[in-house]
């Protein structure tokens, strides 16, 4: 089964390649994520600050965040030959892990950055 096939029966909606990355999404209304080469990468519009991105990643190991052209970037590496399909449900728990995150962090930065 091809990663395309894999994330469709996943339920992965919204799933194309473009050369060596495929694109998809958890949902029509979810952002975008990309996968190459196993490096699965899902990025936030919040800058997550250092302490709250260790905190997450404690909490979530199997996930890294960094901060990528000042947003918040979720990675996972999938080792060749891991099953997929877990891997695959491991990927949206923490893309949804991180999403609830997300909103907690941009919240909390509401007062500093007047909004």
């Amino acid at each position: 089964m091809t990663l395309e096939e894999a994330l469709v029966a996943a339920g992965f909606v919204g799933v194309e390649r473009e050369g060596a990355v495929v694109f998809a999404r958890d949902g029509a209304e979810a952002p975008e994520f990309t996968v190459e080469g196993g490096r699965f990468a899902l990025r936030f519009a919040v800058r997550a600050t250092e302490a709250e991105r260790e905190a997450w990643m404690r909490a979530h190991p199997a996930g890294r965040l960094d901060i990528a052209e000042g947003e918040t970037r979720l990675v996972m590496v999938l080792p060749e030959g891991v099953d997929l399909e877990a891997g695959l449900a491991v990927w949206r728990d923490l893309t949804r892990a991180c999403a609830r995150a997300a909103v907690s962090w941009r919240r909390r930065q509401r007062p500093v950055h007047g909004m």
